[in-house]
């Protein structure tokens, strides 16, 4: 065997080798979930997207014949949870199950220990449309009312969100620049310490998912003004939009999806997208999910993708015409 010929078998053994040495090295859909997936969830135990993870993660389990852990990393606004996700090895065993804040987060913080293109959406498991409630102790029993009060106490009622920022800051900025009226922000590091605030009187309004504060207002702890969505919720629909109340821009909702590191296979993407609509779509599963407040949808990766670069423009709209900063 002549030199030329020799370097010539050695060149396409060695890239030969290469090829099968990447081919062993990537993830495989077809043998996934071969270990326990971990879904980070980045709210506290016993808030409406924890739950919802935990109804999930619970049916994939047994779908898959492996454990889905449930990790709750609170904090930073989501960006914690987050930045773990967007950070993984792309193999589809470390899931983000979140909501809408994770693109405020890309969108206010410019040194943002991840971007909104380092994560891949997986599925879309249901809309969660937002509430504004006030205290029982305040004397109003609508948004009408609320506003008058307001008015006559400017820079005196005060509104609890659930951090800078995210999207309960961004509606109630919007609802009182179209009202005329002053609140005075009280951010919190999460849902439930603003609605705790809330129920003890400290704060006169904050917002929060339909499923959390419903049971609040049932009680008659609290009571709901209006929702923060298109059209009424289901489970709340004797609760005026905020639409209907004459505030017509405020017609984003949110919702709960399921994140991959962007990396990840596409046909592990499709797997398990396929199976989280396969729990979503079951009537069982979608009743347990309206029960917290939200609407199921089960969307897959692509229509998913699509509604999340279409609510990247919108959110990015109203802070811009809001001036929001975290400044």
């Amino acid at each position: 065997m002549n030199r030329r010929v020799f370097f010539s078998v050695c060149g396409n053994a060695c890239i030969a080798a290469g090829l099968a040495s990447r081919a062993a090295a990537a993830p495989s859909a077809a043998g996934f979930p071969e270990k326990p997936i971990r879904l980070i969830v980045p709210t506290n135990p016993g808030g409406s997207i924890d739950t919802v993870a935990r109804i999930v993660g619970a049916e994939l389990s047994n779908q898959f014949r492996q454990p889905v852990i449930i990790e709750n990393r609170t904090g930073a606004s989501g960006m914690i949870a987050a930045s773990a996700v967007a950070q993984s090895t792309p193999d589809g065993y470390t899931l983000l199950v979140t909501h809408t804040g994770v693109l405020q987060a890309d969108l206010l913080h410019k040194n943002s220990s991840y971007r909104l293109s380092d994560l891949a959406p997986v599925a879309e498991i249901a809309n969660t449309p937002v509430v504004f409630g006030v205290g029982m102790q305040v004397p109003v029993t609508n948004l009408e009312s609320f506003v008058a009060l307001a008015k006559k106490q400017p820079d005196q009622l005060s509104y609890g969100s659930y951090g800078k920022g995210t999207s309960a800051h961004i509606w109630a900025e919007q609802f009182s620049q179209r009202a005329g009226i002053k609140l005075i922000h009280v951010p919190y590091g999460g849902e439930i310490p603003a609605l705790q605030d809330l129920l003890a009187g400290r704060i006169t309004s904050a917002w929060g998912a339909v499923g959390t504060y419903r049971q609040y207002a049932d009680a008659h702890k609290i009571r709901i003004l209006a929702v923060a969505n298109p059209v009424r919720s289901k489970v709340l629909p004797d609760i005026p939009t905020f639409i209907e109340a004459g505030y017509p821009e405020m017609n984003a909702s949110g919702w709960c999806g399921v994140f991959a590191p962007a990396g990840t296979p596409k046909a592990i993407i499709g797997k398990l997208s396929q199976a989280i609509l396969n729990v979503v779509h079951r009537e069982d599963i979608a009743q347990r999910i309206l029960v917290t407040g939200q609407e199921p949808t089960g969307s897959d990766a692509e229509v998913f993708a699509q509604r999340v670069a279409q609510d990247r423009q919108t959110w990015a709209k109203a802070i811009s015409d809001l001036h929001i900063t975290l400044d």
